[in-house]
């Protein structure tokens, strides 16, 4: 009967690779000729790179210097040793470089994923401002309505719609807005005066937020106004922009919508009754990133742009 050795697993390639300290250690001494300016080098002590060096030639089963009284010498060993252990970290330098410079050119963007209508109406303006203040930062924006994913994506601020549950994230309310009926002059002209006057005229929606309509209705006293029709768009600049083609009567978010340019001339509120609901607006961030110079940056231009926008 054979008995059947188990097979042993190979060994790790990784387990002929000594630790970077004895290699370090190794190419000061060997570049130098001394023990006492390797460690002088690298803040260690003489007996310490004697001690990695010594690993390294017990490891090996070789002699790598030929010690004297007073001074050291490469062994035929050492030498090829530290030709390749030179290439080797200078390739390990290369990398670690790399690496250093590719954060320093991502550290000099920021990525800020905000609502459309917020961007246009509130940071747009204020870029000029921004860059006066931070010529070295580079902003990427994105207008948009989705959540900004901060695990899978690179943003770093976003401007949200109230408050996901979410671990990790820091809100600060930027500001409270309000729904006000808006529309171009010529529907005032046709006769939209009072509220009631809004079952004559085509109300314009946002896809995100079907409930709008329906609860600004309520609070005016008008929850079974039928309109001429209704008008379904994905994005606030959109509803905006067909409500000043005479398209309908659309809810703009008060205050900001004053900061909209042509406000008061292409686009009027035909009545002063804004919604008593309010939604607010948050400026969400990482909350490890609490202390970093550049998101104080960013929040305090924000904030600013947000008071000169209402």
């Amino acid at each position: 009967m054979s008995i059947i050795q188990p097979l042993e697993a190979p060994p790790s390639p990784l387990r002929a690779i000594p630790p970077l300290t004895a290699l370090l250690a190794f190419e000061r001494a060997a570049s130098q000729l001394s023990f006492r300016r390797a460690a002088r080098d690298l803040s260690l002590s003489p007996s310490a790179i004697s001690h990695q060096i010594r690993g390294l030639e017990e490891q090996f089963g070789v002699k790598l210097f030929v010690r004297g009284a007073r001074s050291v010498r490469l062994t035929a060993d050492g030498e090829r040793y530290l030709a390749k252990v030179s290439a080797a970290l200078a390739v390990l330098q290369d990398a670690s470089r790399d690496m250093l410079q590719h954060r320093r050119d991502a550290r000099a963007e920021l990525w800020i994923s905000s609502l459309p209508f917020f961007t246009s109406a509130v940071l747009i303006p204020a870029l000029p401002e921004f860059k006066r203040r931070n010529p070295q930062l580079t902003l990427r924006i994105e207008a948009t309505h989705q959540y900004a994913d901060f695990n899978a994506s690179r943003v770093d601020v976003a401007i949200r719609y109230g408050r996901e549950h979410s671990t990790g994230l820091k809100f600060e309310p930027l500001v409270a807005v309000k729904g006000l009926p808006v529309c171009a002059p010529a529907l005032i002209k046709a006769g939209l005066k009072q509220p009631e006057d809004l079952s004559r005229q085509v109300l314009i929606h946002l896809t995100t937020q079907p409930r709008a309509w329906p609860v600004w209705l309520r609070e005016a006293g008008l929850q079974h106004l039928t309109p001429r029709g209704h008008l379904w768009l994905d994005s606030v600049p959109a509803m905006l922009e067909a409500a000043e083609q005479g398209l309908g009567v659309t809810l703009g978010m008060s205050p900001l919508i004053k900061a909209r340019p042509g406000f008061g001339k292409k686009l009027v509120a035909p009545f002063a009754l804004e919604a008593t609901h309010s939604e607010t607006i948050y400026l969400v961030s990482r909350t490890e990133q609490a202390r970093d110079r550049r998101i104080a940056a960013i929040r305090r231009w924000i904030v600013e742009a947000v008071g000169h926008a209402k």
